[in-house]
């Protein structure tokens, strides 16, 4: 996944479901790009609304906040190009959820 790959304390990664991978492989090549370190901040740990896919292992929060306005759209931009449809990319101000929909997959 490469080395500039960071998780935040306190996240719980174990338990990710193997579509999730695919995220983090493509996620921290467009963060390199950026020349930025790609940091982790959710995964299965935390409080989410209801119907997260969080606690099944199927989403996870890649901080942000560090890109300008623009970088942030050009970021969730490539993300939503570089994976699959069954992916969706939400961007928020400090950083983006990426969840694999498990509907769309058939899955949950």
């Amino acid at each position: 996944m490469g080395e500039t790959l960071k998780i935040k304390d306190g996240v719980i990664l174990q338990g990710l479901q193997l579509p999730m991978r695919q995220v983090l492989i493509v996620a921290d090549k467009i963060w390199k790009k950026y020349g930025q370190e790609l940091v982790v901040t959710a995964g299965l740990d935390g409080v989410h609304s209801a119907g997260s896919l969080h606690p099944f292992g199927y989403a996870i929060d890649l901080r942000n906040r560090y890109f300008t306005e623009a970088q942030k759209k050009e970021v969730e931009f490539e993300l939503r190009m570089k994976l699959p449809s069954e992916y969706d990319v939400i961007r928020h101000s400090t950083h983006i959820h990426v969840e694999y929909d498990t509907k769309k997959a058939g899955i949950l």
